[in-house]
């Protein structure tokens, strides 16, 4: 799509999987669950929930990111629905 997105927020599906992802939006909300990080990415698409609980330097660099910063992710897909 562009340099800062692959898709747009939540247009994701379970056919991405395990693709290289990139999203581009504002963080909309955070919930820090003390070692699993949930931010709410939202664009004027709509929002989709980013997990950052691989390590835990990178848990704590998402933590300190204020709400409404623009940011970019990039990371392999892990979809999962319910």
């Amino acid at each position: 799509m562009n340099q800062y997105r692959t898709y747009n927020c939540s247009e994701l599906r379970e056919k991405q999987v395990g693709e290289e992802i990139k999203l581009a939006g504002w963080v909309d909300t955070v919930r820090d669950l003390g070692g699993v990080l949930f931010m709410d990415l939202r664009d004027q698409y709509g929002v989709t929930q980013v997990v950052v609980s691989s390590d835990e330097s990178a848990v704590d660099f998402a933590a300190r990111i204020p709400v409404e910063s623009t940011v970019c992710v990039s990371r392999k897909s892990a979809f999962e629905s319910k």
